[in-house]
C-alpha cells in the first residue's frame, strides 16, 4: 500500500510566516500599555513615546484583547493586578494568539511567586511598582533589540536555506545538489567510504504536462518528490536536478544497497495516483532510475554524475520505469 500524500505540504521554515507580519524595519515599534490606573498610563506613554516609540493604552484585559484583533503590537506592558480580568489570565490569552507579542509584566506585589508564575506562562520580564523609569527604559529597549535581532537572525536562517532549496518541490536545488556531493564524496575519499547517486526522470513527463495542464504536472512533481523523500533514508539528500529530473545522494552506500532504496522508490511511484495519468498511453506516471557508486564507478564528481546519467539514459532506451547501472568499470575509467 502506498503512502498517503498530504494535501498541503507544511513549509519547512513557519517562522517567516511570522516575520512576513513584523513591522517593516525603520518603523517605531508598537506597545501596548495595560493598567486600570489611567493616569499611570499617560505618565508611561508619554515617557516611552519619548523614546521613540508608538505607544497606546488600554484600562483592561478585554479592552486589550480587542486592539490586539485589530492590530499587531511588538510589546504588551501589563499590570498584574486589574478588574475583570488580572495580567496572568491576560498573558495567557495573549499567548494564544498567532505570533503574540512579547509581554512585560508590572506589580505593586513584587513578589518572587508572582514573577516566577508570570515568566512560566511566557513573560519575558517583570518590573515592581513604584517604577524605576530608567529601569523601565532599560528593559522595554533590551526585549525589543532582543526581538529585532531575533528577526535579523531567522531572515538570515530563511534567506540562507532559500538559497538552498527549490521553490516548488521543497526538496534541495541543482546548485546546492553540487554543493553536497563535492562535500560527501571527499568525505567518502578520505574514510574510504562507499557513495552511490542516482538520477531520476519522470517518464512521459511532457505528455502527462500537455494531457493534464502545467498545473497537473507542478502537483505530480511536489508528490513526487515528497515521495522521494518519503522512501529514501534519513540521511539521504534528495534533490531536484532540474525540470522533471531529480538526483538522490546516498551516503555510506555501495551499490547493493542503493539497489534497494533506488527499487523501493520505482515501486512506490508506480503505486502511487497522479491525477489524470489515465490518460496517458501506458496509464500510469512512472520513473527511470540511473545508479553509479564511488568508488567502483568513479572516484571524481564528474564522472560519477556522467556515469548516472549513462545509466538513466541506459533505463530509458530499454522501455522506461526501470533501474539501471554498470558493471564495475576499470580503474583507467573512473
Amino acid at each position: 500500500m502506498s503512502a498517503e500524500f498530504p494535501e498541503e505540504l507544511t513549509p519547512p521554515y513557519d517562522y517567516w510566516n511570522d516575520a512576513l507580519d513584523r513591522r517593516e524595519e525603520g518603523t517605531p515599534p508598537r506597545i501596548l500599555v495595560v493598567d486600570d490606573e489611567q493616569e499611570l498610563c499617560e505618565v508611561l506613554r508619554e515617557i516611552l513615546s519619548q523614546e521613540g516609540y508608538v505607544v497606546e493604552t488600554a484600562a483592561d484585559g478585554e479592552e486589550t484583547l480587542a486592539l490586539m484583533q485589530q492590530r499587531a503590537y511588538d510589546l504588551v506592558l501589563s499590570d498584574l493586578q486589574m478588574p475583570k480580568m488580572d495580567g496572568l489570565e491576560l498573558l495567557r490569552r495573549i499567548k494564544e494568539f498567532p505570533s503574540p507579542p512579547d509581554v512585560i509584566i508590572i506589580t505593586g506585589h513584587a513578589s518572587v511567586e508572582s514573577a516566577v508564575r508570570a515568566m512560566k506562562l511566557g513573560a519575558v520580564d517583570y518590573i515592581p511598582k513604584p517604577l524605576n523609569f530608567d529601569l523601565l527604559r532599560l528593559v522595554v529597549a533590551k526585549t525589543l533589540e532582543r526581538q529585532r535581532l531575533k528577526r535579523r537572525a531567522a531572515e538570515v536562517e530563511f534567506y540562507k536555506r532559500l538559497s538552498r532549496i527549490d521553490g516548488l518541490t521543497e526538496v534541495y536545488n541543482h546548485r546546492f545538489f553540487h554543493q553536497v556531493l563535492s562535500a560527501e564524496l571527499a568525505r567518502a575519499q578520505r574514510f574510504q567510504r562507499p557513495l552511490s547517486l542516482l538520477m531520476i526522470d519522470v517518464d512521459h513527463f511532457k505528455e502527462y504536462n500537455d494531457l493534464c495542464g502545467h498545473q497537473a504536472g507542478d502537483a505530480a512533481l511536489q508528490k513526487l518528490a515528497w515521495l522521494f523523500k518519503r522512501f529514501s533514508r534519513s540521511y539521504d539528500f534528495v534533490a531536484r536536478y532540474g525540470g522533471e529530473e531529480f538526483a538522490i545522494i546516498l551516503p555510506e552506500t555501495g551499490k547493493e544497497t542503493a539497489i534497494l532504496v533506488g527499487e523501493r522508490i520505482r515501486q512506490e511511484v508506480l503505486a502511487s495516483y497522479f491525477p489524470g495519468e489515465e490518460r496517458l498511453p501506458q496509464r500510469h506516471l512512472s520513473i527511470s532510475l540511473g545508479l553509479a557508486t564511488y568508488p567502483s564507478d568513479a572516484t571524481v564528481k564528474e564522472i560519477l554524475i556522467k556515469v548516472a546519467d549513462e545509466a538513466l539514459y541506459k533505463a530509458k532506451k530499454l522501455g522506461r520505469n526501470r533501474l539501471c547501472y554498470f558493471p564495475t568499470r576499470p580503474p583507467s575509467d573512473r
